[in-house]
């Protein structure tokens, strides 16, 4: 049970409000009350249907609880993004220690049809599905209005 409230306690995801006056999404463990975990993420560049984020981790507490901090907050912005079920994402584009992540309207939708920076058959590429993370991240948002 402690374990479990740990998780949630790491996956309180912190947000700005995205608006039409441009504000970019952050998520901030620390913020949240995590405890050792201390994790930005920043969206540092916004397109019609994807984003580019930089992720600062400093500390990551436990690697369960900083991957699904990491999944949850990309979630969060999928939902404010559309809402979006499938997210595309690769690491180091456009650049070195940044993550692409773009919001498709189904699974078989192709990544480059929403940012031509996806790169074609690149194996770090991943498709997901946030849907089965809905219940875990709710609950973790849930503890952070505590």
């Amino acid at each position: 049970m402690m374990l479990v409230r740990l998780w949630v306690i790491g996956l309180m995801v912190l947000t700005g409000p995205v608006s039409g006056h441009g504000q970019l999404f952050e998520s901030d463990s620390k913020q949240a009350g995590s405890g050792k975990m201390d994790i930005v993420i920043k969206e540092v560049e916004r397109r019609e249907r994807s984003s580019v984020l930089t992720v600062t981790i400093t500390n990551v507490g436990s690697s369960v609880g900083a991957s699904f901090f990491l999944l949850c907050s990309v979630r969060q912005l999928a939902q404010e993004r559309g809402p979006y079920q499938f997210v595309a994402k690769v690491e180091d584009v456009p650049k070195r220690g940044q993550m692409l992540v773009g919001f498709l309207r189904s699974k078989e939708e192709s990544p480059a049809s929403v940012d031509h920076r996806f790169p074609a058959n690149d194996p770090h590429l991943a498709i997901i599905d946030l849907d089965p993370f809905s219940q875990i991240c709710d609950a973790a948002k849930k503890g952070a209005a505590k």
